[in-house]
């Protein structure tokens, strides 16, 4: 059994704040008592103010040290869309390039624990090139070694998104029956709001080495 580890109050880095989930977890963030600060990574200013809030804009073909504060906690949430990056490089370098990079950071200025939102199937080797960038990502976070890596793996995310994504709503919309089918087990759909939940909750029964988190069991 792994050993958990006593953590005090914290400072949090967001990465994918504009995302489903990661707006979720930005709220949760804010309303824990446990977390001192809050700094999002963003390309554009978020319409939210917090006096726990900070908002640094970054260039992310061009990020700098600089750009990720000294913290405790890093939250990776960020994940685009075919239709919105069509070229399966470009995809790969926001998706895999951008998390490895701000990862990369946190652990050299002393990160002790990294939260990353994946997704179920998610295989380095698989054929199925979302599976398979996934996967590569998950990779690269194990190898930096942070003193606990927690990597979940949903299935379909049920929530209200800023951007609309057609083939998300249908399986929304198909996710009761679906579901149905899955017998709880990790197939089953989960709303972001409680995917948030239980990653705030294990930020504060961190343990040591990696973690997969899947449904029902974030």
């Amino acid at each position: 059994m792994q050993k958990p580890i006593d953590m005090p109050h914290k400072h949090a880095t967001l990465l994918g704040a504009s995302g489903l989930v990661g707006n979720e977890v930005l709220k949760a963030l804010l309303e824990a008592p446990e977390i001192e600060m809050v700094t999002v990574l963003v390309r554009k200013s978020l319409n939210i103010q917090h006096p726990k809030l900070a908002q640094q804009l970054v260039d992310f073909s061009s990020l700098d040290e600089s750009a990720v504060p000294s913290a405790d906690l890093l939250f990776c949430c960020i994940g685009s869309t075919r239709k919105k990056t069509p070229d399966k490089s470009e995809y790969h370098s926001v998706d895999f390039g951008i998390t490895r990079k701000v990862s990369t950071i946190a652990k050299n200025k002393g990160y002790t624990q990294l939260h990353l939102i994946s997704s179920i199937g998610a295989k380095a080797t698989s054929k199925n090139f979302y599976l398979n960038l996934k996967g590569t990502i998950e990779k690269a976070v194990i190898d930096l070694s942070f003193d606990t890596t927690v990597i979940y793996r949903p299935s379909i995310l049920l929530g209200k998104r800023q951007e609309k994504r057609p083939m998300e709503k249908l399986g929304r919309i198909l996710a009761p029956l679906f579901d149905a089918f899955t017998f709880g087990g990790p197939y089953h759909s989960v709303h972001a709001k409680l995917l948030a939940s239980k990653m705030l909750e294990r930020t504060k029964r961190p343990t040591q080495g990696v973690s997969f988190a899947y449904y029902p069991d974030f």
